[in-house]
């Protein structure tokens, strides 16, 4: 038999080998995407940007809905609106009791390898090779059947709007061609060189599909509305790269490092795409209590936490100027400037842009508490700042607020008997003008709406305390304790009780 028979023949013989169970691969496949559905490893949450204040008030301060997959342990799993948060990674990903190479098969290879190393000689691991090559075009067509859930549609889709499909898919096939591969060499240890040469041309075409996907998913660019997908694609990447690298493909070396590449510079595209969207959207909305600004950042920083080694050691690594900690910061910086500048331009009133911007930080600190500090190496100095500007809020607000009718309550016009009561009118019509057109003014937040009231009863209470004691023992006008039911001058007690209504929105 002359060598180019025998190499038809050979061809022939490897086309003819049925070694891998389609049942089996099939199964092993939706057991696969069973496990990567599941709690507690896969974890979906609301990850939708609150933009309204009954959705992002309503949450309790323990950060529902995202949980993390750092440090250790098991994961709880939280509740869910469909919106993916986690997947499991390959570790926690059970194919199933599996057998993937039928009966007999792998035996049969390795007679047609033996009968080739006797027909061919020295150079026989070379024909091999050059034959497997041969048939790897019509070997792809079994990955294609129905019955083979393996097919990747990425280069058809936006990757940004189909995260959840495509990062499933990307898991699956790399675990599926992972398990086969391993169940190939691992029955028998005889020719493993030659068995990955087949693999290598059988699995040629999913292979590439895979790193397609992935350089597709790592190069997209994505809208900061889209930061939680984002996340999990690159949570996705970052566990199935060191198994493709293990597959066999003469593409994966330089396409790995670019993979890795790409998601770092994708990441710092999209926190700085997050700061213009903060900037555009800023001056959007005129009648919120808390910005949808607000909301869009506390949901990204709750995100970013839940991804914390993630952004901190692969997207954004080190300590520079790029990296996460200092991309965070200039987010929440872009934030605090633009809540200023809108107060500035659509409250004129002091009064009311105070309020305004103690409600968007104090709600941004209370919804963040516990996470930034995780986030922030600076952000014990960060924390300090944020809590003296408060008390100087309150105390800018409060020292505008009460000024006229405190002005009505200085020491000479409570002395002098017969002036006490023309200082108690004043200040009662002073405090009710003031107050009356605050009292549809909303504070959320417990205990910002105490300190803002408490703040009130420092500034007037004891002044106005020691106007009506002296206007009662002068004797003089005695029945000003008394016209307080018509609503005219407000005992202490009284006084305190108004003060204690305040800020409720009604």
């Amino acid at each position: 038999m002359n060598q180019a028979v025998a190499m038809q023949h050979l061809a022939e013989q490897i086309c003819r080998v049925t070694l891998w169970d389609r049942g089996e691969v099939s199964a092993a496949a939706k057991n696969l995407l069973r496990s990567i559905q599941q709690p507690p490893y896969s974890i979906q949450a609301d990850t939708v940007c609150c933009y309204s204040l009954t959705r992002c008030h309503s949450g309790s301060s323990s950060h529902d809905g995202y949980a993390s997959s750092d440090g250790g342990g098991t994961p709880t799993p939280t509740r869910s609106n469909g919106r993916q948060l986690h997947y499991p990674s390959h570790a926690h990903m059970d194919p199933g009791p599996v057998r993937l190479i039928l009966p007999g098969s792998l035996a049969q290879l390795e007679d047609i390898i033996r009968n080739c190393q006797v027909a061919f000689g020295p150079d026989y691991k070379q024909v091999l090779l050059q034959a497997f090559s041969a048939n790897s075009h019509t070997w792809s067509r079994f990955f294609c059947e129905p019955d083979i859930p393996l097919v990747l549609r990425g280069r058809t889709v936006d990757p940004s709007e189909h995260t959840e499909e495509l990062t499933t898919m990307l898991k699956i096939n790399t675990q599926v061609l992972c398990l086969m591969k391993h169940q190939l060499c691992e029955q028998s240890r005889s020719f493993e060189e030659l068995k990955i040469g087949y693999f290598a041309q059988f699995a040629k075409c999913p292979i590439k599909e895979l790193l397609e996907i992935a350089v597709c998913l790592s190069e997209a660019v994505w809208p900061p509305t889209r930061i939680p997908p984002m996340l999990l694609a690159c949570e996705a990447l970052k566990d199935v790269l060191p198994l493709i690298e293990k597959l066999p493909s003469s593409e994966s070396g330089d396409c790995l490092s670019n993979i890795s590449h790409n998601m770092r510079e994708a990441f710092r595209r999209l926190m700085d795409h997050a700061k213009h969207h903060i900037e555009s959207n800023m001056k959007k909305h005129q009648d919120d209590i808390i910005h949808p600004m607000t909301c869009f950042l506390i949901c990204s920083v709750r995100s970013f936490r839940s991804h914390r080694n993630l952004v901190q050691s692969t997207l954004a690594p080190g300590d520079d100027c790029n990296s996460f900690g200092h991309l965070l910061h200039d987010v929440i910086t872009c934030w605090k400037s633009g809540l200023t500048e809108y107060a500035n331009i659509y409250h004129a009133d002091v009064q009311q842009r105070c309020i305004f911007l103690l409600n968007n930080r104090d709600h941004f600190n209370r919804k963040t508490d516990g996470l930034l500090n995780e986030l922030l190496s600076d952000w014990q100095i960060v924390e300090q700042y944020d809590n003296e500007f408060k008390l100087l809020l309150i105390k800018r607000y409060t020292d505008e607020a009460c000024a006229p009718a405190k002005s009505c309550l200085n020491r000479s016009s409570c002395w002098w008997w017969g002036s006490q009561r023309p200082s108690l009118d004043a200040f009662t019509s002073k405090f009710n003008e003031t107050f009356d057109l605050q009292r549809t003014w909303k504070v959320p937040d417990v205990a910002l709406r105490q300190d803002l009231r408490d703040s009130i009863e420092e500034c007037i209470l004891s002044d106005y305390t020691r106007c009506l004691e002296n206007c009662s023992s002068s004797g003089l006008f005695c029945s000003c304790l008394q016209i307080d039911s018509v609503g005219e001058i407000y005992t202490t007690e009284s006084l305190q009780t108004t003060v204690q209504t305040l800020f409720e929105g009604c």
